[in-house]
């Protein structure tokens, strides 16, 4: 289980690098992270919203909003992925 909670936080890391890489080169810093983040958060509201006829479930708190918040959609298919395994 270690190796599986360290495997997560590299692959979050990578993709705040990766984010942050995409958002400078891009030239638009602030409006690439802000489309981001509300994408992000967008996307977590809708599956959210959803829940009831859908079946799958990401409880809102503040870890799953700052995971959306600042990694977007990446973050949001990951939560949904490790629900789908873990649960």
């Amino acid at each position: 289980m270690e190796i599986l909670k360290y495997s997560f936080i590299a692959l979050i890391s990578l993709a705040v690098l990766l984010i942050l890489v995409f958002a400078i080169r891009s030239r638009k810093l602030f409006k690439t992270l802000l489309l981001n983040a509300v994408l992000g958060l967008g996307a977590l509201a809708v599956i959210d919203l959803t829940a009831k006829w859908t079946g799958v479930y990401i409880p809102v708190n503040y870890w799953t909003a700052g995971a959306g918040g600042v990694l977007g959609l990446p973050a949001v298919f990951g939560l949904l992925i490790s629900n789908f395994i873990f649960l």
